[in-house]
């Protein structure tokens, strides 16, 4: 056997021994030579086999191994992966006195007793069954999860699918009385409600859409070489009633020169739009919002920010986490269903950008900060790029 370190004496050395070898029960030893027979056996190795050391010195490791394992012959395995690495790192069934099994976790390793040639081997274990069972029984659960979610997306997608149908004909309809010459004025107000009821409802029917994708991993995004500024006016374009009917203003700030970035210039928009909606929907009427875009050597950020109702300490690690909202007492807008940040943060990480949040707490505004590539890394050796979104 090598020499033991400096930092063990030889009394060290033999109170460990002593207890690893006779007074421990939590861990088996089993010493075996090069022809796979055992030649020693520690109390822990009865207490949780139930074989003594008289009933298995001399037998093939192959005792400990359950039958179909020693079909395979990983008990020779086991010791030729030793000879090679040095170690045998192992979890696996093994087999007690009475026919039962436990889950071993150990290790097994090489050690020199007296002529170089004489090679020696020792299987260190413990009954880890527990764990096992644990572990099974958490896998389970994961499974039950998974299913459940599974039934839940195609809930959720029949949702969408069904309230898509009537959507429709409704917004033609809109669309028609809109255009039709009305000689009574008070029939407006109405009209424009129910035009504001009815993109609200498709911008509901449309997160729903994108929850299922991102649950599935399915979303996806289509680059293509658009200009930043023009995706942000849209944006802002596209939230103005809201804001307007809300009584919130809408600021913006934006770079002088056109800035060309490499997005899905459809799903950049709908981010923006999904964080000026919620800034508008936790903003008070009087209350303001702010757009505002920035660009360094290799990326492109976008702040929306606002002196609304700000956000909780408690609230702000999970303000991504789907279905999670602020408290919809305090919003004048309908609640909502809390799945907008949620695909926020996954159309910016599938452009391989962040997003983050930052707020002083209630009362105190927000800020949300999106950062984003302004090349897609792929694209940049796949030849010409596309003409600008325009």
């Amino acid at each position: 056997m090598d020499a033991m370190p400096s930092y063990w004496n030889t009394e060290q050395a033999a109170a460990f021994a002593r207890l690893l070898l006779g007074a421990t029960r939590q861990y088996g030893v089993v010493f075996f030579d090069d022809a796979l027979r055992i030649t020693a056996w520690n109390e822990g190795a009865h207490f949780i086999t139930g074989w003594r050391a008289g009933e298995v010195l001399g037998r093939s490791t192959s005792t400990l191994f359950v039958p179909e394992d020693v079909e395979r012959r990983m008990h020779e395995h086991e010791a030729n992966t030793v000879r090679v690495v040095g170690v045998a790192e192992d979890e696996r069934w093994h087999l007690r006195k009475d026919g039962s099994r436990f889950w071993s976790s150990g290790a097994s390793m090489a050690i020199q007793v007296g002529d170089a040639q004489d090679t020696r081997f020792v299987k260190i274990f413990r009954d880890v069954t527990h764990l096992r069972t644990r572990m099974r029984y958490l896998e389970n659960v994961q499974h039950e999860c998974n299913l459940r979610q599974h039934e839940k997306n195609v809930f959720i997608g029949t949702i969408a699918h069904e309230m898509r149908n009537p959507l429709s004909p409704l917004k033609t309809a809109l669309e028609l009385m809109k255009r039709l010459p009305d000689p009574n004025p008070r029939h407006a107000q109405p009209i424009k409600i129910m035009d504001r009821q009815v993109g609200f409802l498709e911008r509901l029917i449309e997160d729903l859409v994108d929850l299922t994708r991102v649950q599935t991993g399915k979303m996806s995004i289509a680059y293509g070489r658009a200009i930043l500024q023009e995706v942000l006016f849209e944006a802002l374009d596209a939230c103005g009633s809201a804001a307007g009917s809300k009584g919130t203003t809408l600021h913006h700030v934006m770079p002088p020169v056109p800035i060309e970035v490499d997005v899905d210039a459809s799903r950049l928009m709908q981010v923006v739009v999904n964080l000026l909606n919620n800034a508008i929907k936790y903003t008070p009427a009087g209350g303001n919002i702010w757009l505002s875009c920035t660009v360094d050597q290799t990326h492109f950020a976008c702040y929306v920010k606002d002196d609304g109702q700000g956000i909780g300490a408690a609230l702000l690690p999970r303000i991504f986490d789907i279905f999670t909202q602020a408290d919809g007492t305090h919003a004048e807008r309908g609640a909502g269903l809390g799945i907008g940040l949620s695909v926020v943060k996954e159309i910016v990480t599938l452009h391989g950008g962040t997003v983050e949040v930052r707020s002083e707490g209630e009362g105190r505004g927000s800020e949300f900060i999106v950062r984003i590539p302004q090349r897609h890394p792929r694209q940049a050796d796949s030849g010409p790029r596309p003409p600008p979104v325009r």
